[in-house]
């Protein structure tokens, strides 16, 4: 019955087959494309960033004399309060960003890359 039915359209619509497709065909395959954008580069370039101040810091603060490590002041106290502050910051993006990733997903790639830098530094 179906059948029936899909040939008397083609009768109505007078159509014919044809050896390639037709330009309405053509047409709309083309229209279809998307242009490429590159989204949330700069969340990513950001978490890196951030991320190699916050490893560097974080390794600076181990071996005694330097800039941020023991033994080195007020200024190493500063440097390595706040490279122990932002790695405990990134952290908690991580956490946050691991539980609400559907609603935040900049915050994730921003986390992520974070992470992934402060633990290359460290494992350096």
């Amino acid at each position: 019955m179906s059948y029936k039915r899909f040939d008397e359209r083609l009768t109505q619509m007078q159509w014919q087959p044809q050896a390639g497709p037709s330009p309405q065909i053509v047409d709309s395959v083309i229209a279809e494309r998307h242009p490429i954008t590159i989204r949330g580069v700069e969340f990513t370039l950001a978490g890196a960033l951030l991320g190699f101040v916050s490893g560097v810091g974080r390794t600076g603060s181990y071996p005694p004399g330097a800039p941020g490590g023991p033994e080195s002041g007020w200024p190493g106290l500063l440097g390595g309060g706040a490279a122990i502050g932002g790695a405990a910051l990134s952290l908690g993006a991580a956490v946050v960003a691991m539980l609400r990733h559907r609603d935040m997903p900049r915050l994730m790639q921003f986390a992520s890359m974070n992470l992934l830098m402060i633990v290359m530094l460290l494992l350096s």
